[in-house]
């Protein structure tokens, strides 16, 4: 039952982030990778609601907490990035108005896609099958370089001054540990 429960947690993560792909950030057209994404994450879901609906979850208690965390956190993001113009992965357009610093972006530069790295990973622990980490470490690699790519455009682009003055106060995927010396 505990299986069925996070498998339902899941999927209304899982349909979350799919509503606010298509509600939330603007982009002219579906970017190319944005497929790739959602093939991948297709796969990935599948796997995991197969062994949460069909068969047995390892880890079902910390998979459970990563889901809920990510959804807090893309919760979070959510509502502090309203109306703000963000677009999805890999759009070639990408264009920002402004620099987002409040919510969780005080913490780190890029929460949209620590959710998702994080949910990727509750799954892949949860199934431990080779298909789940695959998409985990696939979908990770794909949320970096798109993250990176971000970086370049703010960095060169008429916010440079304050992105990288921002950029070098908080964390990427995650907070920025204090250093003491």
């Amino acid at each position: 039952m505990f299986d069925f429960v996070t498998g339902l947690i899941g999927l209304a993560y899982f349909l979350s982030i799919s509503i606010a792909t298509r509600q939330h950030f603007r982009s002219d057209s579906y970017p190319a990778g944005m497929y790739v994404i959602s093939a991948l994450s297709l796969v990935g879901l599948g796997t995991f609601l197969y062994f949460a609906f069909r068969s047995e979850l390892i880890f079902t208690g910390l998979t459970l907490v990563l889901i809920l965390i990510a959804q807090g956190l893309f919760t979070w993001a959510m509502r502090h990035s309203k109306n703000k113009g963000l677009t999805l992965a890999l759009d070639e357009q990408m264009q920002s108005e402004s620099i987002i610093t409040t919510g969780p972006w005080r913490y780190m530069r890029h929460p949209f896609y620590a959710s998702y790295m994080i949910f990727w990973l509750g799954c892949a622990l949860a199934t431990q099958h080779i298909i789940s980490v695959i998409a985990f470490l696939t979908l990770s690699g794909i949320y970096a370089y798109s993250a990176r790519r971000e970086e370049r455009a703010l960095s060169s682009g008429p916010l440079r001054k304050d992105y990288i003055e921002y950029r070098d106060t908080v964390g990427f995927f995650y907070p920025r540990l204090p250093i003491r010396g």
